[in-house]
């Protein structure tokens, strides 16, 4: 079982026999459902990434049930790591790179998470990883728009022809702001990645990808359970040792 806890959302998938067999999402705290299907599905091994604020609690709960290898720091990878502080590196972004790599052998990859951050990690043709960008996510703008100012409103969903420009009002202005403000981010970190490696491949993740899948169908590849493949190699990499 590879589980990926982030700051809003925890994902659970089941791989057997080295397949991925099912991916089940659940609140951030439901690590008690999880551990009744850890104990339904007869799960012996089990591997987690945590990036949110809950940290040991959840670690406690799980390992009643399983034996978990945590993935941080220390554990064994099956990459290298190009980044000066590995102790403060993500583990959804390690994961996220192995995973490039398994996919994508010998070539250099743009990794694009689409969570509560924007990740932007480079996966070198050679196997390395080499580091990237951290960028405020989705709704992250729209609730830092509506927190600093005194009259802008919060903004949760939206109609697709709001997000186009200009916009004809406040909300649609605001709405237009935070999607062209991504989709012309993206386009830069494609552009200079390009600048810097070879035919670059990229490749999209995370729950908020849906809302540009349209906009990049063409130039990038998706792949919604990126990081949950990523776990899974470095589960298969700590029961080789």
């Amino acid at each position: 079982m590879a589980i990926d806890i982030g700051n809003t959302r925890m994902k659970v998938a089941l791989f057997v026999g080295g397949e991925l067999d099912g991916v089940l999402t659940f609140s951030n705290r439901a690590h008690r459902q999880v551990a009744q299907l850890i104990d339904k599905a007869g799960v012996k091994r089990g591997v987690i990434s945590n990036v949110s604020k809950l940290n040991q609690p959840l670690a406690d709960v799980f390992e009643e049930h399983l034996e978990l290898v945590h993935v941080n720091s220390d554990t064994i990878l099956p990459i290298e790591i190009d980044y000066k502080t590995p102790k403060t590196l993500g583990a959804d972004r390690v994961a996220n790179a192995i995973a490039a790599k398994k996919f994508y052998p010998n070539k250099n990859v743009l990794v694009i998470d689409f969570g509560t951050c924007i990740k932007y990690d480079v996966v070198r043709s050679d196997g390395r990883y080499i580091g990237g960008g951290i960028a405020p996510g989705l709704q992250m703008r729209f609730k830092s728009m509506h927190l600093m100012t005194g009259k802008l409103p919060l903004i949760k969903e939206w109609e697709e022809d709001e997000e186009n420009w200009p916009g004809y009002d406040t909300r649609s202005s605001m709405i237009s702001g935070v999607i062209q403000g991504i989709h012309a981010e993206i386009l830069r970190y494609i552009d200079i990645g390009q600048e810097h490696y070879k035919n670059l491949t990229v490749i999209a993740t995370g729950g908020d990808y849906g809302f540009f899948d349209k906009a990049f169908k063409n130039i990038i590849f998706a792949h919604p359970y990126l990081t949950l493949w990523g776990l899974h190699e470095i589960l298969q990499s700590n029961l080789k040792q």
